[in-house]
């Protein structure tokens, strides 16, 4: 009888654990949609955009958080169809080891140190990395669609180091 018992026992304590183990706290529902065509993207040979952030003494930054050689940059959609009525951009690249929303220069020999590279929305609020940002860009099936953007050195350290200042970030389009 004991041993009918304990392994009445074990049975529910075994039961109950298999029913804690499918408890949840919510649920996570994924929707979307795969497009037939999206737009095609403007920017050059092998969809590769060159943006010159120029030479910037190093004395331009005068502390942690100084930013220098703001520059505009657009990113071209044309032969939008019209099921894509506005698009949101996404930004991949190495983060920053000071501040992971600004993208790390390359590590190349002479490559200059205690800065990186921020990116911005037309309306110029930062745009963090590897993330889809809240920016949305209206988009017309008729004509060439200009995404703007901006990027800007920013000093991540006191002190800046002269040298090599090249950075590469891949974009990624998401259609609303």
């Amino acid at each position: 009888m004991k041993k009918i018992v304990i392994a009445a026992g074990f049975a529910a304590v075994a039961a109950m654990s298999a029913s804690s183990a499918m408890a949840h706290d919510g649920t996570v529902k994924f929707t979307g949609e795969i497009l037939d065509q999206a737009c095609t993207v403007n920017i050059g040979t092998d969809n590769t955009l060159t943006v010159d952030l120029g030479k910037v003494a190093k004395t331009a930054f005068t502390g942690v958080g100084t930013e220098a050689s703001t520059t505009k940059f657009t990113i071209k959609l044309k032969d939008c169809p019209a099921s894509a009525t506005s698009a949101k951009v996404k930004f991949d690249g190495a983060n920053d080891p000071s501040d992971s929303s600004l993208l790390a220069l390359d590590n190349v020999t002479d490559v200059a140190k205690g800065v990186a590279i921020k990116l911005m929305t037309a309306d110029k609020a930062a745009l963090g990395l590897n993330e889809v940002n809240s920016y949305s860009y209206a988009l017309s099936s008729t004509v060439e669609n200009n995404l703007d953007f901006y990027a800007a050195y920013r000093s991540t350290a006191a002190t800046v180091e002269a040298g090599k200042a090249n950075a590469v970030a891949n974009f990624t389009v998401n259609y609303n």
